[in-house]
């Protein structure tokens, strides 16, 4: 696993942040609940290990020891991860993510400004 210090967040504007770990979107889903029952203003950050490569098969076989097992994982292309951190934000699973990578070799900074510009995109393509 690349060293845990090594993540990025994405998430917007400046409220305080509540960083969490769930085994699952659900149970992340529960946690944040709470979490905004206390403080509605807080931003609730995921944990998420990630393994991106171009196809899902390179994904997998790039894959070493991914970390805790309380930790939603997501193995696959940059699509699918957009779709997914998407996702997490229509369900209000989570306000953001802290993308942390399964392998040494993923750069968490370039992987989340490329998710960021295709959830740009997807946006865009929404409102036209």
């Amino acid at each position: 696993m690349a060293d845990a210090e090594s993540w990025t967040e994405l998430t917007e504007g400046d409220e305080p942040t509540a960083r969490i770990s769930a085994p699952d979107l659900a149970q992340a889903r529960r946690i944040r609940s709470g979490l905004k029952s206390e403080d509605d203003a807080v931003s609730v950050i995921l944990d998420v290990t990630v393994a991106v490569a171009g196809d899902y098969r390179s994904a997998r076989c790039s894959l070493t020891v991914a970390g805790p097992e309380a930790q939603v994982r997501y193995v696959g292309t940059v699509d699918g991860l957009t779709g997914l951190i998407a996702d997490i934000e229509a369900a209000e699973v989570a306000d953001g993510v802290t993308l942390i990578p399964a392998t040494e070799g993923q750069d968490p900074r370039g992987l989340g400004a490329d998710v960021l510009r295709r959830l740009e995109l997807r946006s865009a393509a929404r409102a036209s």
